[in-house]
């Protein structure tokens, strides 16, 4: 599924590099759920290659959610303060009710696709240490989408 509004996004983020700020704080919000999240299944799962894979999700986000956060904080942006909407949240809320790991694990890929989408706009209006974190974050989402 290709990116909607895709011009549009890119043309508000270049309009305002300022609006990072808070693209950074609503994606630490969500790496931080997705952290929480998988790390409960983690201890669920038997099979030790998906248990390192998983984990590896975890890990990504933990430290994606952390460069995110600075991000933020470095547009004057508290990435505590984000609200995420009813319906950014359903994202979140169906996660716990897939029971079927290779579900799962298409949910997730999925996200990392539509996430892929998202940071190559993010790129266009990243400058200097912004650019820096959003090219380190792509380049740890492809090689998830790979593995």
């Amino acid at each position: 599924m290709a990116l909607a509004n895709r011009d549009e996004l890119t043309q508000v983020l270049a309009s305002d590099t300022g609006r990072l700020g808070r693209v950074f704080a609503r994606h630490a919000y969500g790496m931080r759920a997705w952290v929480d999240l998988f790390a409960a299944r983690v201890p669920t799962i038997d099979d030790p290659a998906l248990k390192a894979l998983v984990a590896g999700v975890v890990g990504d986000n933990a430290r994606h959610m952390m460069l995110f956060r600075q991000r933020a904080i470095a547009h004057g942006v508290d990435p505590d303060a984000y609200v995420c909407p009813d319906e950014g949240e359903g994202i979140y809320t169906r996660i716990p009710l897939i029971t079927d790991m290779d579900e799962l694990l298409g949910y997730a890929l999925g996200s990392l696709d539509h996430f892929e989408e998202l940071l190559s706009v993010y790129a266009h209006a990243a400058r200097g240490e912004d650019l820096e974190v959003v090219t380190v974050v792509r380049a740890d989402n492809e090689r998830a989408r790979a593995g």
